[in-house]
Parts: C-alpha cells; sequence; structure tokens
C-alpha cells in the first residue's frame, strides 16, 4: 500500500480538496452518530421538559373561557332604503379590513369600561376573582380608585381574545378567569355593550349630521334671500322688466335669458319694419308699372267693376252709332246724341281710371312714409337696446346665482329630511348568534398539549445539541473519517482498552488484530517492506502514542525483526515507565555526546526489543535533533536492527517531531478517536510535511465502535471465540 503524499500548500489551501473536511455540511451518516452518541442526553433533555410541563401545569392556577358569538355584516338592514347612502364603498370591498376595525372596537378601552360599569366590576372583587394585587404602583400619579380603574380595564382587555375565522362574518369573543361563571358573565357583557356602542356611534353620528345639515340650511337659505332681493332690486333700479313669460317665447325660456319690455318693442318693431318695408316694395313696384302703362290697359283698371260696366256701356253705344251712321249723317240729331253719349262714357273711363292710378300712387307713397317711420323709430330703440343690454348680462349673473343657491337649499332641504326620518330608525348591523354558557371545564392548563409542547420543545434543544456537536465540537472518530477529513490512508483502528501492552499478550485479541493490520500495512507501503525508521507522533499528547508504538514494535518482533524502541519524547517520556527500565542514560546521553549507543541500550522483556529510553531531560531538547548526531546514531542502529521505532513528542505547539521527521522514512501518525478536530490534525500534519517528513498513514486508537453511532461495530470486532481462553506472555 503506497502512501498518499500531500504537501504543506494542499493541506493549507482553502478551496483544496482536503480542506473540504474542515466545512461544516451536515452529512446524514454523522447526524445519525450523533444522535447515537448523545441518546442520553436527548432522552435526559426531552425527560426535564415533559417534567418541568407537567410542574408548570400542576402549579399553573386553572382558567375557564367564556365564548359569545356575534354576527357582523357590513350594512344594517335598510328599512326606509335611504340608508345605503352612509355605507362607504370601500367598506363594502375591503372585507378583511372592516372585520379587524370591528375586533379592535370590542378590544378598545371604551367597550371595556362599559362592561366594567355594567357589571360593577370597579367597586367588586374582580381583582380578587382574577388573582391581580391591588396595589397602586402609580399612586404617585394616580389616585387609589383611579389605580383601581386602571387596573380592572388592563384585566379585562388583557384577558380578552376576539378573533374570527377569516371564512364567516362571526365574531367570537373570549374571555379568561379562573372563575367560570365570571368568564361567562364577561364575554356576555363584552357581546352587549360592543352592540350598544355601535348604536351609541351611529346614533351620535345621525345626530351630528342633522345639525351639521341644519346650519348648512341656514347658510343656504341667507343666502338664497340675499340673491334673490339682489335679483329684485338690480331690476328694480334698471326698470328691466321680465316680459318673456307674458310673450310666450319658448326658445329664449329654454335659454334662460330675460326679455325686457325694450327688447319686446324692439322685436315687435322690427317686425313692423319688415313688413313696411316688404309693403313698400310691393307698392313702388305696382306704381313703376302702371306709371309706363296705358290707363284703360291697366290690370287694375281692367277689374274694376264699374269700369266694367262703362265698357259695356261704351261697347253698346258704339255699336248703336256704328248703326245710325249707317243710315244717316254725322249731323243727325240722334247721331249727335248717340255721339255726345259715347264721349260722356269715355270721359268717365278716363276719370276713372286716373282715379285708380291716383290711388296706387297714393299707396306708394304712404308705404314710403311708413317705412321711413319705422326705420326712424328702429334706430332710436336700438340705442336702448345697447345701452340695456350691459345690464342684462349683470341681472343674468344675479339670476344664475339666485337659481344656484335655490337648488343648494333644495338639495340640503331634501337630504335633511331623509336623516331626520332615518334617525328615528336605529337599524344594527349586529347581533347575538350564541351567548356564553359557564362551562365547568377549564381551558388552561391543558397537560396533554403542554407535554407535546414540551416534547417538541426536547426536541428542539436535542437537534441545537447535536448541531453544536457537529459543527462546534467536530471531531475524527471513525476510520472513514481520517481518509475522508484527513486525507491520508488509514493503517489501523486500536480499540479503546485498559492496558494495550496486556491486550497484546493475548495474541487473538482485538488489540493484536489490529496492531497486525497496522504492521501488514506498513509492509506493503513500500515495495522494499516495512521501513527500516518509523516515527510515532501524534496530535496531543496522551493519545496513546507510546502504547501504539511499543505495540507496533511488539507486531513486527514476532515476526522476527529486531526492533530498537527510541524514546525521544526528551519533555515527557513514558516508554521506560511502560517496560519498568531506568532511564538514567539513554537517548539524550547518546546525541549529546555522553555516552556510546551501545552502551544506553536496554535490553526489554520482549524478545527480539531493544529500548533506548529518553535517558536526562535536557533543559533544550530540540537542539540535540539538529545536526549529524540523530542521524549519526540512526546509521549505527540500522547496522543492528530491522527497524528503528521512534517515539517523538506531539506536534502541538513543539518542534521536536518536525525535526526528527526530516531524518526518519516514514512517520505514523495517532489520532484519538473523537479528541481532535480535522482543522488540527490537519495543521499538524502540515507542519510534519514542512519539515521533509513522509506520513504513511494514520493509526485511529481509542476506537469505540459501539459508541460512535455509525454502525463500525461489525466492523473493527473480531469475533474469535474459544472453549478456553489464555493469553499468551
Amino acid at each position: 500500500m503506497q502512501p498518499v503524499k500531500l504537501n504543506a500548500d494542499e493541506l493549507m489551501d482553502p478551496a483544496g480538496e482536503s480542506d473540504s473536511s474542515l466545512s461544516f455540511g451536515i452529512d446524514i451518516h454523522d447526524v445519525v452518530a450523533a444522535i447515537y452518541r448523545s441518546r442520553f442526553v436527548i432522552i435526559g433533555l426531552i425527560a426535564a421538559s415533559i417534567l418541568i410541563a407537567i410542574i408548570l401545569t400542576l402549579f399553573t392556577t386553572r382558567e375557564y373561557q367564556g365564548v359569545a358569538i356575534i354576527e357582523v355584516q357590513q350594512e344594517a338592514s335598510k328599512v326606509l332604503g335611504t340608508e345605503e347612502d352612509r355605507e362607504s364603498a370601500q367598506s363594502k370591498i375591503d372585507v378583511d379590513r372592516f372585520l379587524d376595525t370591528q375586533m379592535e372596537i370590542v378590544k378598545s378601552r371604551l367597550v371595556a369600561s362599559s362592561v366594567a360599569n355594567d357589571l360593577g366590576l370597579f367597586r367588586g372583587s374582580f381583582l380578587a376573582q382574577m388573582n391581580i394585587s391591588e396595589e397602586n404602583d402609580n399612586q404617585v400619579y394616580l389616585s387609589a380608585e383611579q389605580a383601581r380603574r386602571e387596573q380592572v380595564i388592563e384585566a379585562l382587555t388583557d384577558n380578552l381574545e376576539v378573533g374570527y375565522t377569516g371564512q364567516t362574518r362571526l365574531l367570537t369573543i373570549r374571555f379568561y378567569s379562573p372563575d367560570p361563571v365570571l368568564s361567562a358573565k364577561v364575554a356576555n357583557s363584552y357581546a352587549e355593550n360592543y352592540i350598544r356602542s355601535n348604536l351609541v356611534r351611529k346614533s351620535e353620528s345621525s345626530s351630528y349630521a342633522l345639525e351639521f345639515l341644519q346650519q348648512q340650511l341656514r347658510e343656504a337659505q341667507a343666502r338664497l334671500e340675499e340673491s334673490e332681493q339682489s335679483m329684485i332690486t338690480y331690476g328694480r333700479r334698471t326698470q328691466i322688466v321680465d316680459a318673456s313669460n307674458a310673450a310666450g317665447d319658448s326658445a329664449n325660456q329654454e335659454n334662460n335669458q330675460p326679455k325686457s319690455l325694450i327688447t319686446a318693442r324692439l322685436v315687435s318693431l322690427n317686425n313692423a319694419y319688415s313688413g313696411a318695408v316688404a309693403a313698400r316694395i310691393l307698392a313702388e313696384q305696382r306704381w313703376r308699372r302702371l306709371s309706363s302703362m296705358s290707363t284703360l290697359s291697366l290690370p287694375e283698371v281692367l277689374s274694376n267693376q264699374a269700369v266694367q260696366k262703362l265698357l259695356e256701356s261704351k261697347a253698346l253705344i258704339e255699336a248703336e252709332l256704328r248703326e245710325q251712321q249707317k243710315i244717316r249723317k254725322d249731323d243727325y240729331p240722334s247721331v249727335i246724341q248717340t255721339r255726345a253719349r259715347l264721349d260722356e262714357i269715355n270721359r268717365q273711363l278716363n276719370a276713372l281710371g286716373q282715379n285708380i292710378r291716383s290711388s296706387v300712387e297714393s299707396g306708394y307713397q304712404v308705404a314710403r312714409e311708413q317705412e321711413k317711420q319705422l326705420k326712424n323709430q328702429l334706430d332710436s330703440l336700438k340705442s336702448e337696446t345697447l345701452a340695456e343690454q350691459g345690464q342684462s348680462v349683470q341681472l343674468s349673473i344675479l339670476r344664475r346665482e339666485a337659481d344656484t343657491n335655490r337648488q343648494q337649499y333644495e338639495a340640503l332641504l331634501r337630504r335633511y329630511n331623509q336623516l331626520n326620518a332615518e334617525s328615528g330608525v336605529q337599524s344594527n348591523n349586529l347581533a347575538v348568534v350564541d351567548r356564553a354558557v359557564i362551562n365547568p371545564i377549564p381551558s388552561s392548563p391543558k397537560i396533554y398539549l403542554n407535554i407535546a409542547l414540551a416534547i417538541l420543545i426536547g426536541i428542539m434543544l436535542a437537534a441545537i445539541y447535536i448541531l453544536a456537536q457537529i459543527n462546534l465540537f467536530d471531531r475524527i472518530r471513525t476510520p472513514s473519517d481520517v481518509s475522508d477529513r484527513a486525507g491520508y490512508p488509514m493503517l489501523g483502528a486500536i480499540p479503546r482498552v485498559d492496558n494495550v501492552l496486556e491486550e497484546m499478550a493475548d495474541l487473538k485479541s482485538e488489540v493484536s488484530e489490529s496492531i497486525n493490520l497496522v504492521r501488514t500495512a506498513l509492509t506493503l507501503s513500500s515495495q522494499g517492506g516495512a521501513p527500516r525508521s518509523l516515527m510515532v507522533t501524534s496530535v496531543q499528547a496522551s493519545e496513546g502514542k507510546s502504547s501504539s508504538a511499543l505495540a507496533v514494535a511488539i507486531s513486527f518482533a514476532r515476526i522476527g525483526k529486531r526492533v530498537l524502541m527510541v524514546d525521544l519524547d526528551l519533555r515527557r517520556p513514558n516508554v521506560h515507565r511502560l517496560l519498568g527500565l531506568t532511564n538514567k542514560t539513554g537517548a539524550s546521553s547518546v546525541l549529546s555526546g555522553q555516552v556510546e549507543l551501545g552502551s544506553a541500550i536496554q535490553a526489554s522483556s520482549y524478545p527480539n526489543i531493544d529500548v533506548l529510553p529518553s535517558g536526562p531531560i535536557p533543559p533544550n531538547p530540540v537542539d540535540l535533533f539538529i545536526g549529524d548526531a540523530f542521524s549519526t546514531m540512526l546509521t549505527d542502529a540500522h547496522k543492528v536492527y530491522d527497524i528503528v521505532m521512534v517515539d517523538a513528542p506531539p506536534m502541538l505547539s513543539l518542534a521536536d517531531a518536525g525535526v526528527l521527521s526530516g531524518n526518519i522514512e516514514q512517520t505514523i501518525f495517532i489520532i484519538e478517536s473523537g479528541r481532535n478536530s480535522p482543522k488540527a490534525v490537519l495543521q499538524a500534519i502540515s507542519r510534519l510535511l514542512r519539515n521533509r517528513g513522509q506520513v504513511v498513514g494514520v493509526v485511529l486508537t481509542k476506537f469505540e465502535p459501539n459508541k460512535t453511532g455509525y454502525g463500525y461495530s461489525g466492523d473493527y470486532t473480531y469475533g474469535y471465540k474459544y472453549e478456553t481462553s489464555s493469553k499468551s506472555t
């Protein structure tokens, strides 16, 4: 088996593979193992939690609850049909916020004071029933009566619980006290006073609204009267009279424009003037037509009945005259008479035609004169109308202001009448569903719940303890930890025993088998077999380093190897004590040149094993390892012995082992199970590597498979059994 070769940089690099063993990642096997190792602590924590819960339960005052249930609707029932105007749009949408508000109202100081007054709690023995002392801590600031009132209100609010499920509109009021009768009475009183306070708030809101509207009505009425009076006064002063209603002008009424008498006259005169112009044009046309035509050819003349009669008479006379002229001469008297009659008819026709022509001309002149007069009157009224328009604008402004004030007054009056009708009808959106009844079963403490919570708390404390063990007290405990976290091969695991050397006397003991595994791993560590020089060191003292080194030496001696056991732990030597040898001379004497190597070596009780004890403890042992003395001693020892086994000092805060490792072929690193953290092990190995040392592997000492919790008992327990067991020496 070839040893893993890592240098110091790789071991100290946080990004390296070896440093991953120092991470705080939690593996399920580590958790299970930690639980197994701490099983008695876990059981103790849970048992202590249960015991404390039982004690607290027995000494806790029993409490009883009174439960009252109230139905809360967002809108009260509509009695008049107008109450819905008082509901805000936000309260209809945000149901949760509305119910939360109602819960806070129930828990308010106002309701608590009402409950205390209702039940007479300020004067009774309420505080004594609640097991509350009546000591006045604020006596400097409050009187005794005020302090008692504050204590009562505080006791009510502290022992009150209000809630709802979130799926219904049912508000649950719970009150807790040592007396079941008191709990029921207080819960019912809370329900009643909450409903009563809701009605009072609505009544106060209606009263405030009525008072506010009364004030607004008075102000609106005063503004309306003032605006109407201003409109009338201005109309009288300017002499503007509204004649629109009398005139029946619907268009002007729709436009809401005042129509004065001057305007009415102007409109009427304008209509008359238009008619006069039309009449004048017609008369002028008739006159011009008559002036260019003969009198008897005029239609007006021909259509005259008198003219028509004269023309008929003329035609008869002319016919008679022609008949007479046929038989008589012109100077005949009848002819002269007839001609005279004809002349009279012509004269009458001419006179009548002239009269008709004169009448047409006269009509034309009259039309012209009438048009002129109407035009003069119209021009005069125009100037008056222009002057009146400015006054009419101001009158319109005053009229609109009066109309606006009238509309506001009417709207306020309607709202006032509605609220006045609603104030007499007190609708409520709250109703008691269930009243609190006396419940003889206490609501707390609950022994089973407390025990369950205690078990849960105990488990949580145990989990914290286990996690702290895993993360804050991370230790190398098992062979897998050695390979995974130290990065070096596992040579073997020596179980925890009272005396390793005594266990080595039994060739079939667990210790002997584990040491044989170490010996085999060392033999296979290189092609040339086991290293000729081996150094054994550890992180700290008392990890089983010396006894493990002697056990490995004994194992090699059993296969015929001559082994020299050298104790170079010149600060705390232990090999001579384990073997019962003297320590007057030894390695310190040889390294300092006082004696030769052969004279300092002592024979041990084990075959093929000689011992070079440490000798006298020098003031500065590391100085003896510097130079050629130690390498010379090793060279001399190799001439006689197959293997030189060096028991070196631990690595923690000492430079001895690091200096020695440069002259040793391989180093065995001893790690006590459950004592060292992976970080400490890696730091010790890195120091060894920086001195050119070679680590062949790790031996885990004082290993207890049955207590690690990793399930190694089947792998590292050797079940050799004999009918008669004997230990060989």
